[in-house]
């Protein structure tokens, strides 16, 4: 197997963390750097449905992409009783509709706004400050709420 990945992306740290708490430290990888736009290159293209990273090349010739996807692949491979992903129907429910809060209410409105504000992908994508500015909000907002709803009901 080969890892294709970005390490200073958060993607790819999410993932690298996943993999170090199961264990898995002897994967082949690959730095692809998406700051200077390495996975807009047409072999990468070739080999990733959303041309992202990270990127998991299986032995067979087959790709995975997204996070979460390759953590479970690995997940499922690797003998562990971690339960990251929880050890019950109601764990896993729980634990990917957190998964589900986090990504969209708070990475994806983070990274959002700082695309937008800081418009470091100015050179391959129309930046525009309002959105960020909206996407800023959007992230104090509901991402908070979220987690500060969930901590009342909780305790």
């Amino acid at each position: 197997m080969k890892l294709y990945d970005h390490s200073v992306t958060v993607s790819s740290k999410r993932l690298n963390l996943f993999l170090k708490e199961i264990g898995v430290t002897d994967i082949e990888r690959v730095e692809v750097n998406v700051r200077e736009g390495g996975n807009l290159d047409q072999s990468y293209q070739d080999k990733s449905v959303n041309g992202k990273v990270p990127l998991l090349e299986l032995d067979d010739g087959s790709y995975l992409s997204e996070t979460v996807a390759i953590s479970r692949y690995f997940d499922e491979i690797t003998p562990n009783d971690l339960n990251l992903f929880g050890a019950s129907t109601l764990e896993r429910a729980k634990v990917e509709m957190w998964n589900r809060i986090v990504e969209i209410d708070g990475i994806q409105n983070a990274f959002q706004a700082f695309r937008n504000l800081s418009g470091i992908y100015s050179d391959r994508e129309n930046c525009v400050e309002a959105w960020g500015e909206e996407a800023k909000l959007e992230l104090s907002c509901s991402c908070l709420n979220s987690t500060s709803n969930w901590v009342s009901l909780s305790t």
